[in-house]
């Protein structure tokens, strides 16, 4: 994979992790098989997007008084996991187990009208690495300083694998914004390692 060099972040790109026949395929499939929820945030609002989270025992979290909890996973969800493994840089894995990821959470934007605010995924229970991968329509991805300067904006294509990790989810916030010109569906997986203190438990 081929790192991004950001100060502060440790990010790694791969703008053809699958084929665009295997990304089309994935995204057919996990289109009509994932449980997509459109849940209710904070003050009643409706969240932007569908999800679906699939993982572990025991790796359920909390995000924004959202409760999540792990479905058992899908076939194509596991193998793609595995694949997402084996491709994640070693330097990665000091913030790994190696066993690797154990849950990801997958969202539908079914059009550029769904999007998801700026934020970082920086919830007690989870690590500091995020493996992003991005299936059907393009969608802008914009990463921020915490004091709002643009340092990376790209458009991700569907098979391509994006990796945050290091102090990334501290230093920066990241986005997906509107665009009401998208008429097309996209689908974007994350992949994390989720774990709970003793404290926690």
């Amino acid at each position: 994979m081929k790192p991004i060099p950001i100060p502060g972040a440790e990010l790694f790109w791969d703008q053809h992790f699958l084929q665009l026949w295997e990304a089309t395929r994935l995204f057919t499939t996990l289109l009509v098989t994932c449980a997509w929820e459109r849940r209710k945030g904070l003050f009643g609002h409706v969240v932007p997007r569908d999800e679906a989270y699939y993982g572990d025992s025991g790796t359920h979290y909390t995000y924004s008084r959202r409760e999540y909890k792990p479905l058992p996973w899908l076939p194509e969800l596991l193998s793609l996991k595995a694949r997402v493994e084996e491709v994640t840089p070693a330097a990665v894995y000091g913030n790994l187990p190696r066993t690797g990821y154990n849950a990801v959470l997958c969202n539908l934007y079914r059009n550029g009208n769904d999007s998801v605010g700026l934020h970082a995924d920086a919830e007690p229970e989870m690590g500091p690495v995020i493996a992003s991968v991005s299936l059907g329509a393009e969608r802008v991805f914009r990463l921020k300083a915490n004091d709002g300067g643009v340092v990376l904006s790209e458009t991700l294509p569907a098979g391509s694998l994006l990796i945050m990790a290091g102090e990334s989810q501290r230093h920066f916030r990241h986005e997906v914004p509107k665009e009401p010109l998208v008429t097309e569906s996209r689908i974007n997986l994350t992949f994390r390692y989720v774990k709970h203190s003793e404290a926690r438990n």
